[in-house]
């Protein structure tokens, strides 16, 4: 009896443990799809991917689902039913089936319902997408995206008949483009004049810290598709002065929590106005949008002010410039503003129209806001985007040029400050054209900011072997392989590296153990970014008798040879060996470059001796007396250079050293000199 109980219990367990299996299966494992499904909305339509990217499944929720595709925001897609889970460990319940297209096909599959921004099935969705027609495609998403969200705006395609690369040149050569020596490492440039290798400093070309923007982002901040956002886009809005949408509680919120925010300024009819009231003034006169008129003036001078606006600035006390108007790139820009704020142009009428002197901050923004409307929105340069970057102008010539600032970042900045005085003010949906231009050859996709990275130098300061000199003279920036010959007792060298940046480590120096013949020592300088730099130097230690390899008519002095007289020629030099049986020769020069047969013999210069395998064997160094600098000739100067190694104030190669020997004493003093002196004047030849 026990014994059957206890089978019926173990049974009755073991089905109801089954039963749960079976249903946490399907609970966990199967696709809820398969456990409720409801057509909520029969109707297909448009829709727009409105999350920054979305994952699009073979079918709906995340259990036993496969990722098909991932859609960025603005992408377009025909939305159809909506299936609702029961659950989902996402925690997404309604997922919509869409047909989308990838590549050129069409393809089915499952995106969270939310993630989509559905056609209103309002005809004005197929006029937008009429309107933005002439776009390329990878301008529309993000189009679609503020459509969605600012129904009442409109965007203008401008088509700029110039190559989008060759724009990147323009605006990338030096002083064109700038950023705040602040920024990071990555996104400054390392191009000639804009960077110095040699001391790790990057060259200021305004104020005290305006530096070249690096080539990627000028790219960035060039390419408007980077710019198709919320806060961004202003920068392409036209900036004429609309009174119904510009009002002065716009123009306040821009002002608000900087030095113009409150207090009052004398106009020129003696009364007391606001900034913002001045701001309102200074639009009707010119015709151009207050809010951006104040966002510039912020951009350029700050939200503290600066001595452009403080009227005390040294000899130039009383003069204001609220837009920095003729501050060009300098050691000191305020005072090439100020001056501008005191001279005007050389044209009267000019001055006259835009209230020059500028003696009261009235006058200034008054006066610089004609000038700016005048001399840049009037011949077409109609949006922030454009008066920095004048790829419309009037005559071909212009184009790139006469652009309101050098900061790469000054457009984006501007027209974040136009976003948020229009969004506080509450006039956001109003109707905006946003005209955006469009290169040829343009990248598939936007251009994208560099990684930020750390200090890029990856150079030498120093490069020396302890005890010996190297040939040719150290330069940091040269890939020339250097070479010095040790004799055959020398067993290691010390080699001593320093790096220009402290941030930058150094492999390969130190003490090195040397073998017989060529020993290639290769000193490695790791940035702080990863970039690296070889240094390579070929040390010769010789320890076999030259003449197991050949015989020729030189004075050996261990492995280095003289004996050649002034003016032979590689072919010549190469005619006097003698080589044994299985070995051949090479001759370089002293930077391990191959030489010209018809070329002269120089001090320096070196024959390797090959075996049958190509291997060096032997390394031989060749000098001629009184040619200390290698040019393979005697003149003047090589007397300049002996004469500052004997003062102390120059230096000589191994090989150079010896060349300068030209008395054959073992030393080098102004007697050496006496005997090339002769010789260059043809009253008595040197003695090789």
């Amino acid at each position: 009896m026990d014994k059957l109980w206890k089978y019926s219990y173990n049974n009755h367990t073991t089905r109801l443990l089954a039963v749960i299996v079976i249903i946490g299966y399907i609970l966990f494992n199967c696709p809820a799809e398969a456990l409720v499904r409801a057509d909520l909305d029969d109707a297909a339509g448009n829709a727009t991917v409105c999350v920054g990217q979305a994952n699009i499944r073979d079918a709906a929720g995340t259990v036993n689902t496969n990722i098909i595709a991932t859609l960025d925001r603005g992408t377009r897609v025909t939305a159809c039913e909506v299936v609702e889970l029961t659950s989902d460990p996402s925690g997404q319940t309604l997922w919509c089936k869409i047909v989308f297209s990838i590549s050129g096909s069409s393809k089915t599959g499952y995106i969270v319902d939310s993630f989509l921004s559905k056609d209103s099935g309002d005809p004005s969705d197929d006029e937008f997408e009429k309107e933005i027609a002439s776009f390329p495609e990878s301008y529309k998403s993000y189009l679609r995206v503020m459509h969605q969200a600012h129904p009442a705006w409109h965007f203008r395609a401008l088509n700029v008949n110039r190559d989008f690369q060759e724009t990147v040149n323009l605006e990338s050569q030096v002083g064109v483009s700038l950023i705040t020596n602040s920024a990071n490492d990555a996104w400054k440039s390392t191009e000639s004049f804009a960077y110095d290798w040699r001391t790790d400093t990057y060259i200021v070309y305004d104020g005290q810290t305006w530096v070249n923007a690096a080539r990627s982002v000028v790219e960035y901040y060039l390419d408007p598709r980077n710019m198709l956002n919320e806060q961004y886009v202003f920068q392409f809005a036209d900036l004429s002065y609309i009174p119904e949408s510009q009002p002065i509680e716009s123009v306040q919120c821009i002002l608000n929590g900087t030095f113009m925010q409150s207090g009052t300024i004398t106009n020129m009819k003696a009364e007391q106005v606001t900034y913002a009231q001045t701001f309102v003034r200074a639009a009707e006169l010119s015709g151009a949008n207050p809010v951006f008129l104040a966002s510039k003036c912020l951009q350029e001078v700050g939200s503290m002010g600066s001595g452009s606006t403080s009227g005390n600035n040294g000899s130039l006390a009383g003069y204001y410039n609220y837009f920095n108007i003729g501050a060009y790139s300098s050691a000191d820009p305020i005072a090439k503003g100020l001056t501008f704020a005191k001279n005007g142009t050389s044209d009267g009428n000019l001055n006259s129209s835009i209230l020059i002197p500028w003696t009261t901050p009235y006058r200034a923004i008054c006066g610089g806001s004609i000038f700016i409307a005048s001399q840049y929105i009037a011949i077409g340069q109609n949006s922030i985007y454009l008066m920095r970057f004048n790829v419309n102008p009037k005559t071909s010539s212009q184009y790139g040029k006469h652009q309101y600032m050098t900061n790469i970042q000054g457009a984006a900045g501007e027209s974040k400050k136009m976003f948020t005085a229009y969004s506080r003010a509450g006039i956001l949906d109003t109707e905006i054209v946003f005209t955006i231009p469009v290169y040829q050859n343009m990248p598939d996709t936007p251009c994208s900011l560099p990684k930020q990275s750390g200090n890029p130098n990856n150079c030498l300061s120093q490069l020396s072997v302890e005890g010996y000199v190297l040939t040719p003279e150290f330069d940091a920036l040269s890939d020339t392989q250097y070479s010095l010959v040790v004799p055959p007792t020398c067993t290691s060298v010390n080699v001593l590296a320093q790096t220009v940046s402290s941030k930058a480590s150094v492999s390969g120096a130190g003490a090195v153990s040397l073998g017989d013949g060529v020993n290639q020592i290769t000193i490695v300088v790791t940035a702080q970014n990863g970039s690296t730099r070889n240094y390579v130097i070929n040390v010769a230690r010789d320890l076999e008798s030259p003449v197991n390899y050949f015989t020729v008519p030189l004075v050996a002095t261990g492995t280095y040879y003289s004996g050649i007289a002034p003016d032979t020629t590689v072919e010549q030099l190469l005619s006097m060996f003698l080589m044994n049986e299985g070995y051949t020769l090479s001759y370089v020069n002293m930077n391990g470059a191959a030489k010209d047969p018809a070329s002269k013999v120089a001090t320096g210069d070196m024959f390797i001796v090959l075996d049958g395998a190509g291997a060096s064997v032997y390394t031989g160094t060749l000098f001629i007396r009184g040619d200390s600098n290698g040019d393979g000739n005697i003149s003047s100067a090589d007397l300049t250079l002996i004469t500052h190694y004997i003062l102390g104030d120059g230096s000589l190669s191994a090989s150079g050293t010896m060349a300068s020997d030209a008395n054959k004493d073992g030393k080098v003093n102004s007697a050496d000199l006496t005997v090339i002196v002769r010789h260059i004047l043809q009253t008595a030849p040197i003695v090789q």
